[in-house]
C-alpha cells in the first residue's frame, strides 16, 4: 500500500475527529454517562467475538484470555470511572474558594499494539468518550481488521446513544508514515501511545502532549519469609502464561532466595512449568534473539504457546507444558534471556538473601523495565519496605500476580489498561492512565488574601513577614478575624473522599479467582 494513502487517510480522520469533538463538547454529564454506558454494554456483548478475531488475525495469544481483557475494560474499568464527573464543575473547594471546571482535550491519537488489538481500542475509546474527546485509532498493520471492528462496535453504540458521527475512528490504511502523520496533524491534540519502543519514541517526538507506555521486564522477588510457596508459584505463573505473555506487566522472573528455591521450583513444576536443560535453553535463546542480546527480538514467536516455541527451537516437551523456565546467567546484553520476553519463557534466578535479591531486581528493571512494575512475595515487612523503596518501579505489588495487581484487578490501584512509567521510564506520568488524564481543568478562584503591599520604606525587610501573617478575607475588600475564620473552617463541609467500593469478594478471594480462571484455561 502506498504510504501516501495512509498519510491522506490520517489527515482526513483527524479533521473529521475535530468536527466530532467540537460537536461533542456541548454534551452534558447525563449525555456522556448515557453514551459511555451504551458503549460498555456493546463492548461486553462483543467481547468474545472480538477476542477470537484478535487471536485469529494476529496469531498471538489466547482467544479466551483476550476476551477476559476485553471484558475487564468494558466492565471493570468502566465501573471504576462511570460515576466520575467529567463535565462542568467537578470540584468546589469552599475553603480555598476555588472551583474546578472540566474541559475536553479535543482529538486524541490512540496507538494500538498488536498484542492487545481489541482491548486497547475498547479502553481508549471508553475513556475518551467519558471525557468528551474524539479519538482516532492507529492499529498495528497486523491487526487492522480486529482493531477496526472494535472501533466500529464502540462508534455504533455511542452514536445510537446520541454521540456525533466520527467520534471513534480507526485507520484502515496503516503505515508508520501514516501513524506519524496522524500524531503530528495540527488537529491532533494528545497522543496515547501503546506499542513498540520505537513507536513510543516516535510519539514523544511528534511535538504533541503524549502519554506512553514503556516496556516491563518485571521482577518478582520471592523472599524466604514467603508463607505459601504454592500460592506464590501460582501467582507468577498465572500472570506469565496469561494470553501467552502478551502483557508488559506480567512477571518476567522469579528472583528467589536460595533457601526456598527448591520448594518454588517444585511448586512451579506441579503447575506444569518445565525447567529447560542447557541445550534447550541455548536453542530457545537463538529462537528468541537470533541476533544476540543487542539485536531485535523475533517478532514471529511473540506470545506463542510453549509447544510452538519448543517445536520451532527444535526440541520436544511434555504435553500440557505451560511455561518454559530458563536461568539467564546474569543481567544485561551479554545475557539475552534477561531481556523482556513477551511469551511463556520465564527467568529463574537464585540469590543469597535480600541484599542480592533486591540488587538483582533493580538491575533487571534498569535493563528494560524502568518505572514499570515490580512484585514481591514474603511476610517480612522490613524486607518488603526495603524492596519497595529500592525498586525503580511505580507499582510494587505484594503477594499478588503483578499483571492483575498493576491493572487494578486484584489490588486497589486505579483500574487501567495503560501503565505510565514516569520520567525514569521516558514517560510524562507514572500513573495508571485513565479518565483524569484526558481532561483540561479550568480553575475559577476568588480572592482569599489581601494582595496590597505596604509602601516601600525603611521597613522593606518586614514585607515578607507581613505577607505571611495576613488574615484571610471573607470577601474582596473585607477582612475576617482569625476567630471567625476558624469558626467558618469548622462549619465548612469536609473535603470529599473517594467512594467506598461496593461490598463484594475480598482482595484475596479476587486474586484466587483470577488465578483459578487462568489455570483452568491452561
Amino acid at each position: 500500500m502506498p504510504e501516501q494513502d495512509s498519510i491522506t487517510e490520517a489527515h482526513e480522520l483527524a479533521v473529521r475527529g475535530h468536527i466530532a469533538a467540537r460537536a461533542y463538547a456541548s454534551a452534558t454529564q447525563e449525555d456522556v454517562d448515557r453514551i459511555t454506558a451504551a458503549m460498555a454494554r456493546a463492548g461486553t456483548e462483543a467481547a468474545e467475538r472480538l477476542g477470537q478475531l484478535a487471536a485469529e488475525e494476529t496469531g498471538y495469544g489466547r482467544a479466551a484470555h483476550k476476551t477476559f481483557k476485553n471484558v475487564f475494560n468494558t466492565q471493570w474499568v468502566y465501573e471504576g470511572f462511570k460515576d466520575e464527573r467529567t463535565v462542568g464543575v467537578i470540584s468546589n473547594d469552599t475553603q480555598k474558594r476555588v472551583i474546578t471546571i472540566a474541559e475536553p482535550v479535543g482529538v486524541i491519537a490512540g496507538l494500538v499494539p498488536v498484542t492487545n488489538p481489541t482491548s486497547t481500542v475498547l479502553f481508549k475509546s471508553l475513556i475518551s468518550a467519558k471525557t468528551r474527546n474524539a479519538i482516532v485509532l492507529a492499529p498495528h498493520p497486523r491487526a487492522v481488521r480486529s482493531s477496526g471492528e472494535a472501533a466500529r462496535v464502540m462508534q455504533e453504540a455511542a452514536q445510537a446513544a446520541g454521540a456525533p458521527a466520527d467520534l471513534i475512528q480507526s485507520m484502515s490504511r496503516v503505515s508508520v508514515a501514516g501513524t506519524d502523520a496522524l500524531m503530528r496533524h495540527h488537529r491532533t491534540d494528545l497522543v496515547l501511545a501503546t506499542g513498540s519502543r520505537a513507536m513510543v519514541l516516535a510519539a514523544y517526538s511528534s511535538g504533541k502532549p503524549t502519554y506512553a507506555v514503556g516496556p516491563g521486564n518485571v521482577p518478582a522477588y520471592i523472599h524466604a519469609s514467603v508463607r505459601d510457596i504454592d500460592y506464590a508459584a501460582r501467582c507468577i505463573m498465572a500472570a506469565k502464561i496469561f494470553d501467552w505473555g502478551t502483557a508488559c506487566a506480567s512477571e518476567q522472573s522469579a528472583i528467589v532466595d536460595r533457601s526456598v528455591a527448591p520448594q518454588l521450583q517444585a511448586a512451579m513444576e506441579r503447575e506444569r512449568a518445565l525447567f529447560l536443560s542447557d541445550d534447550q535453553q541455548n536453542r530457545i535463546t537463538q529462537l528468541l534473539f537470533p541476533q544476540g542480546g543487542r539485536g531485535p527480538s523475533n517478532v514471529e514467536v511473540v506470545s506463542q504457546s510453549p509447544a510452538t516455541l519448543a517445536h520451532l527451537a527444535g526440541f520436544t516437551i511434555p504435553e500440557g507444558t505451560q511455561l518454559l523456565v530458563v536461568r539467564p546467567g546474569g543481567i544485561g546484553y551479554d545475557f539475552p534471556l534477561s531481556r523482556e520476553i513477551l511469551g511463556p519463557v520465564f527467568k529463574f534466578i537464585e540469590v543469597d538473601g535480600p541484599d542480592e535479591g533486591i540488587a538483582t531486581a533493580v538491575a533487571q528493571l534498569r535493563f528494560g523495565g524502568d518505572g514499570h512494575t515490580a512484585a514481591v512475595h514474603g511476610s517480612d515487612e522490613a524486607v518488603i519496605s526495603r524492596y519497595a523503596e529500592a525498586a525503580p518501579a511505580y507499582r510494587v505489588l505484594v503477594n499478588t500476580p503483578s499483571l492483575f495487581g498493576a491493572m487494578g484487578y486484584s489490588t486497589g490501584v486505579d483500574r487501567t489498561f495503560m501503565i505510565g512509567t514516569g520520567t525514569i521510564g521516558g514517560s510524562i506520568s507514572s500513573d495508571n492512565i485513565g479518565v483524569r488524564h484526558l481532561l483540561n481543568r479550568k480553575r475559577v478562584a476568588a480572592q482569599i488574601h489581601d494582595w496590597e503591599v505596604p509602601a516601600s520604606g525603611a521597613n522593606d525587610d518586614a514585607v515578607a513577614a507581613w505577607a505571611l501573617n495576613r488574615e484571610p478575607l471573607s470577601a474582596p475588600g473585607g477582612s475576617q478575624p482569625a476567630a471567625a475564620t476558624s469558626a467558618a473552617a469548622a462549619a465548612a463541609p469536609a473535603a470529599s473522599t473517594p467512594a467506598v467500593p461496593p461490598p463484594g469478594a475480598s482482595l484475596e478471594e479476587l486474586v484466587r479467582q483470577a488465578i483459578a480462571a487462568v489455570m483452568r484455561d491452561a
